[in-house]
């Protein structure tokens, strides 16, 4: 049976979970936390051992934290109708292989948008089901978002991880009236109009090109503001190299993301 997974449920991730699950057939949604084992502060041989005391404030804390988030799935669950189906799963580990090895079951995994505030285990989330796991994944936004998937912005820039991005969201791009492609260029009309776009007009789709003259070293932050301009409500791009993808996902070091209005990208390496 399909199903998409999900990683730390923040509501917007289980929103956006519960919308593309509708827009696929109602599959099962897995709601999976993956829980710390191992206290992040003694993994290094000169951290030394925690002591006695800093192990019990470690297990309540990660107990705290399954129990919250449950509560909030739950609460979720309660409020489904009858067509959708979802289960809770809370595997103890490293937290990367964990996601890793959950995420190459799923059709889609689903992550929650990172913010700069968060633990190194987020990081580690992403990179186990971006890159370990080389499946397909779905950021959720920090905003509540009407629809997922009617309105795909496609980011064109041709690559295998496009590619593969694209594949992905050909269920979305097959059910859709509209799709909007944006193209980076570093001279205007440089970039041949992609073969995507025909391909969708003969089905009845309409295609909008957005073309725009890169003037930033912050591509993606362009690509953002273009596909929220067109009125996108999911954002197709491959993932970039591993630094730069994660950093602009993050926000990077002086991005406050939070202050930004975000929407669902699908994307795969």
């Amino acid at each position: 049976m399909p199903f998409s997974t999900v990683s730390k449920p923040r509501p917007y991730t289980l929103e956006t979970a519960c919308e593309l699950a509708a827009r696929l057939g109602h599959p099962l949604i897995r709601v999976l936390h993956p829980e710390l084992q191992d206290n992040p502060d003694y993994q290094m041989p000169d951290e030394g051992m925690p002591s006695p005391e800093e192990e019990k404030r470690f297990a309540q804390k990660v107990s705290a934290t399954a129990d919250a988030l449950r509560d909030i799935f739950q609460k979720w669950k309660a409020g489904l109708t009858g067509e959708h189906a979802a289960e809770w799963i809370e595997i103890a580990g490293d937290v990367r292989k964990t996601v890793a090895r959950e995420a190459m079951n799923a059709d889609i995994t689903v992550l929650s948008r990172p913010r700069s505030s968060d633990p190194e285990e987020v990081t580690q989330a992403f990179s186990g089901a971006l890159y370990d796991a080389g499946t397909t994944v779905v950021v959720a936004p920090l905003q509540h978002h009407g629809t997922v998937g009617r309105h795909p912005v496609i980011a064109w820039h041709p690559s295998s991880a496009l590619d593969r991005a694209m594949a992905a969201a050909q269920p979305f791009l097959d059910r859709t009236s509209h799709v909007s492609i944006v193209i980076g260029e570093d001279r205007e009309n440089e970039v041949a109009e992609p073969p995507i776009a025909e391909e969708l007009r003969k089905k009845g789709v309409t295609v909008s090109i957005d073309r725009f003259v890169i003037a930033s070293s912050d591509v993606g932050e362009e690509i953002r503001q273009h596909a929220l301009k067109a009125g996108g409500d999911l954002l197709v791009m491959g993932a970039y190299s591993r630094p730069h993808f994660i950093e602009w996902l993050f926000g990077g070091p002086t991005q406050d993301i939070l202050s930004h209005a975000t929407l669902p990208i699908l994307t795969h390496h």
